[in-house]
């Protein structure tokens, strides 16, 4: 009995084996069938030429299997341009979402253009450092924080000048006329 489920253990897990060698398999038959396509000249040419009996023939398969190979390559080309859509859309769905300013932090000068150490409000996670250096012209909504901030530094610098007076030593007496 133990044996017997030794054995199945051992034709389950040499299935998973097959299973993922037949993956790999066609992740490398893809690759070489991409890199025939591409010495023929690519795609265009391979079909203006009629050419994917020729691929065929080059990866060992029958002139017969020319429809399943071109088959195969449109559809990877359709994985990829969807792949790439998707990328697309998302890298547009991010730069076009305006984010909300949380606090300005700091102001610098650079390149001779003024620019504002910003806190952003974001998803959480959605960055490492929710924290960036952004010129004045990007932060068109943010007019308020800047005032803010702004308003802020100015105390601050009021109270640190006031400090420095009151912690200045005071004037020598001056000297008796002899």
């Amino acid at each position: 009995n133990t044996h017997g489920r030794r054995s199945e253990r051992f034709f389950r897990a040499l299935a998973a084996v097959c299973v993922v060698c037949r993956r790999l398999q066609t992740m490398i038959d893809d690759a070489v069938l991409l890199e025939a396509v591409a010495k023929q000249g690519g795609y265009e040419e391979v079909e203006n030429e009629q050419a994917w009996g020729a691929i065929a023939k080059v990866l060992g398969q029958r002139k017969t299997d020319a429809s399943k190979l071109k088959q195969r390559y449109e559809e990877m080309l359709l994985a990829t341009a969807d792949a790439e859509k998707e990328d697309e859309d998302e890298e547009a769905q991010i730069i076009g979402r305006e984010h909300e300013v949380e606090d300005i932090l700091d102001d610098r000068i650079e390149a001779g253009e003024k620019q504002y150490l910003v806190k952003w409000r974001d998803e959480p996670g959605e960055f490492e450092d929710a924290s960036t250096w952004e010129p004045v012209d990007n932060l068109g909504g943010s007019r308020s924080l800047i005032a803010q901030y702004e308003r802020r530094k100015e105390a601050a610098a009021r109270l640190t000048d006031g400090c420095a007076a009151d912690s200045a030593p005071a004037a020598a007496p001056a000297a008796a006329p002899a």
